[in-house]
């Protein structure tokens, strides 16, 4: 029987310091990707601490398999070590609707 239930998940990404050419030639590639995704609904948040060397991704996924086959689409992942952490929540104020008054 086939989980169909939906979690989030956030993915933590070491990316290498100092970036090298090959690294840096696939950005652009990597967020046609994240953005695609994002359009899709799948990554719900993206975020970069380049003095840190971490990468941050909120993924909608039914599994941490299925996170793991997201990730292994990114352009970087030759470049990235990663672990996977599934949420009990993740509010993102971006995603809030607005509250209208009947007023």
């Amino acid at each position: 029987m086939k989980n169909n239930l939906i979690y989030e998940f956030m993915a933590e990404i070491d990316i290498p310091l100092p970036f090298d050419k090959n690294f840096i030639s696939l950005i652009p590639e990597q967020r046609a990707v994240i953005n695609n995704l994002m359009n899709e609904r799948i990554v719900t948040s993206y975020a970069v601490s380049v003095e840190e060397g971490k990468l941050w991704v909120t993924i909608v996924a039914e599994s941490v398999e299925s996170v793991t086959e997201i990730l292994m689409g990114f352009p970087i992942i030759g470049f990235v070590e990663f672990k996977i952490y599934k949420l009990a929540f993740h509010n993102n104020a971006g995603t809030l609707s607005a509250q209208f008054s009947l007023n």
